[in-house]
């Protein structure tokens, strides 16, 4: 599929979750229970797919309705003014979808981005800097401290590009030289706050945007705890500068606890107003973070955990070849599987291709491919095998 139907495909389902035809799990689900194994299979057959299967009446009756409106109609339009956005997408179902996100419950099953997408990365060490609108001389010097201290440490900030806390660290992030994500309320062709034009254009140039809602979709109360679910997700842990009593910046810190980031919080005055949000999350078992270096500790062993996963893998996929060499008849379906799976993440290839790269008998491989297709985890395009599924 190129880069155009598949934003096609998630501007489609964006659009059955904006119009409240079917949520986000509906339509995973959906595709589950048929075998389809992106958007862009599910757009492609919608016509046959959204009219007739698993559906209720009501769900049937709205998307035959949506699928003959002049919203579905105008998709092309609305595809090339996306793209003249330079906005583009990712769905669940890509290969490329963060796996820290995909294992978490309630994630977006679309995320539209502007920027530089391998800050998603997982190798990357991500901190969410929130807090106040309205914050103090000593919330906005904090802010610029850790932000600072963390970005000279390759850092990737992520915030909310909202007033006060958030563009503080956005800034400073970037006058450090460092990436930082901005997760927006709204449509990518929006700006919110407008008064931060400057700041998210350069962000859209050195950083990234980030959104779960279709362009052209306007910002509304509701969408700011979702916002902050996505916030939270992203990062290792989650730092709390300064927060008032009531403020949002404590949905950030309750999706973080569910989600088990490691929320930090600065400790500020039993008498600031500004600061009374931080003083609860210290009651309900929050990490005190007085300098940097306890944010930058935490995260050495988050990454060094995540490095050791990787020679893990490493290790794993050196005892296979072994194997392979050794004893191919004695290799369990998963580690075949794995090891097509490996050389087909990055490319589309035949069955002898596959029986080259992972030195695997082309009976074996032509076999287990057969298997695989059936259960819609490869497909086969011009006999070339192009992986679904990331195992």
């Amino acid at each position: 599929m190129n880069q155009e139907s598949d934003l096609k495909a998630d501007l489609f389902c964006s659009l059955l979750i904006s119009k409240k035809i079917l949520s986000s799990m509906q339509i995973r689900r959906l595709m589950e229970s048929l075998k389809i194994d992106s958007a862009s299979d599910l757009y492609l057959n919608r016509s046959e797919v959204l009219t007739k299967q698993n559906l209720t009446t009501d769900q049937w009756e709205a998307c035959s309705k949506f699928i003959e409106s002049p919203a579905n109609v105008r998709i092309d339009e609305y595809v090339e003014y996306v793209d003249k956005k330079g906005i583009y997408s990712m769905d669940f179902f890509d290969s490329l979808y963060p796996s820290y996100l995909r294992n978490l419950p309630n994630m977006p099953l679309v995320l539209y981005m502007k920027g530089d997408r391998r800050l998603l990365s997982e190798q990357s060490a991500r901190v969410s800097i929130v807090g106040t609108r309205r914050p103090s001389s000593y919330g906005r010097r904090v802010t610029r401290d850790f932000s600072h201290e963390l970005t000279l440490h390759d850092v990737v900030v992520v915030s909310g590009l909202a007033r006060g806390i958030d563009g503080i660290a956005h800034m400073t992030c970037l006058e450090t030289g460092g990436k930082t994500i901005a997760v927006l309320p709204c449509g990518l062709d929006m700006i919110y706050p407008p008064d931060h034009t400057d700041l998210f254009h350069e962000i859209a140039s050195k950083g990234l945007l980030l959104s779960e809602l279709p362009p052209s979709t306007k910002v509304i109360r509701q969408y700011f705890p979702a916002r902050n679910r996505i916030l939270s997700a992203l990062s290792d842990c989650v730092l709390i500068t300064e927060a008032g009593e009531k403020s949002g910046t404590l949905h950030t810190a309750a999706f973080a606890a569910t989600q088990g980031r490691e929320v930090f919080v600065v400790p500020t005055s039993v008498y600031s107003d500004t600061g009374k949000g931080n003083l609860e999350l210290m009651k309900d078992g929050a990490q005190v973070a007085t300098e940097p270096e306890d944010i930058l500790a935490f995260l050495a062993g988050a990454i060094f955990f995540r490095e050791i996963d990787e020679i893990k893998d490493e290790w794993k996929m050196k005892k296979l070849k072994e194997k392979i060499k050794k004893m191919p008849q004695k290799l369990e379906q998963d580690e075949v599987r794995l090891l097509i799976s490996e050389v087909l993440m990055s490319q589309e290839l035949s069955a002898d291709e596959i029986s080259m790269e992972t030195e695997l008998p082309y009976v074996m491989v032509v076999k287990e491919l057969g298997k695989m297709e059936i259960e819609g985890i490869v497909v086969q395009e011009k006999q070339k095998y192009i992986l679904t599924i990331r195992l």
